[in-house]
């Protein structure tokens, strides 16, 4: 097995947001910085036009960026988008034609993998199946929190797989699903907020504890009424029940053998080396399994609640990079 490390470019949203870069300058800079050689691409994020009306040179950008820089593409995000119109979702028939551009795109641009969403139902899947075979790319339905492989919603996809049974179908692992506590810069912002240290502690409580995530947030805004706790902070909480999964990493084993790319989701590294919301020595144990080769994007999500002048993204991707090579050692890693 050998993993093939790189970054996600939503990882710098707070400096793509801020004008701090254009496309090929950010891609630049990953380079200088020397965290790929994996680049991951959101569409809707960093593409004009995506997908239908995506520009010529926005593409050319791109893949003169990439090879200026040595970067190897391995993943372009699509969005399912189900729920785009208020009064109805998208039916199978709409749903797979929105995907269609997204999914070709992807095949020109070079991407190996286009990361889907749990909005695709098996008949969809059914149907965007031959779509990705004509381009040679692979849909990794992406597995983020508050889901993990066993719950009913992945469930459901497994049994889809197994049932059309194609290469050019499988997942892509978010670790955001299995994480041992809410990170500190979550909760120093609640507290900047107003959230007092009674409502912590009624938070991590709630989160802690077994249910569902609404049913545990619901738990939480019963506490925090009882608190007085102002309702800013109560509501920005909810994120840490959808954003922060409790499932039991070791449940990933379950899709390993459909893994088509990889989702390093983290939020803090300390001065050891290790992250304190998420057990990755754990993980990277599990993902050593892996009988294929595969590519990991570093995906930092910090910047839910950090400003761009809080925090270098790109430090945070190196500080990963530097994580996960002390967890997986050479001789699970390649440089490309």
């Amino acid at each position: 097995m050998s993993i093939m490390l790189g970054t996600t470019l939503y990882s710098m949203t707070n400096e793509w947001l801020a004008g701090q870069y254009s496309l090929g300058s950010l891609i630049d800079e990953v380079g200088r910085r020397g965290i790929g050689p994996g680049v991951e691409v959101i569409g809707f994020q960093s593409l004009r036009g995506f997908p239908l009306n995506t520009r010529e040179d926005e593409e050319r950008t791109l893949r003169d960026a990439l090879e200026r820089n040595n970067l190897i593409p391995t993943s372009l995000a699509s969005n399912a988008d189900i729920a785009l119109r208020a009064d109805a979702w998208m039916d199978t028939d709409r749903s797979v034609e929105y995907m269609r551009p997204q999914i070709e795109l992807a095949g020109r641009l070079g991407f190996p993998v286009v990361r889907t969403q749990l909005g695709l139902t098996p008949e969809v899947l059914e149907k965007v199946e031959p779509l990705a075979a004509k381009a040679n790319v692979k849909l990794g339905m992406e597995v983020h929190a508050p889901e993990g492989p066993n719950t009913p919603k992945v469930m459901a996809t497994r049994e889809a797989y197994a049932r059309i049974d194609s290469e050019f179908l499988g997942f892509v692992p978010d670790f955001s699903s299995c994480m041992r506590a809410i990170p500190e810069g979550m909760l120093a912002k609640l507290r900047r907020d107003g959230l007092s240290e009674q409502g912590v502690d009624a938070l991590k409580r709630a989160w802690e504890a077994p249910g569902a995530p609404f049913q545990r947030y619901g738990q939480f805004a019963a506490e925090a009424g009882a608190l007085n706790e102002p309702e800013l902070p109560v509501g920005f909480a909810r994120l840490v029940f959808t954003m922060f999964g409790r499932e039991n990493l070791e449940d990933w084993r379950e899709i390993l053998p459909q893994v088509v790319h990889i989702h390093g989701k983290f939020y803090d590294v300390d001065e050891n080396l290790e992250s304190p919301s998420i057990d990755y020595e754990g993980i990277m144990r599990v993902f050593s399994e892996l009988d294929h080769p595969v590519s990991m994007s570093t995906e930092w999500e910090g910047h839910a609640y950090l400003d761009a002048d809080e925090q270098d993204a790109f430090d945070m991707v190196a500080q990963h990079h530097a994580m996960c090579r002390k967890f997986l050692g050479d001789q699970h890693l390649v440089s490309a």
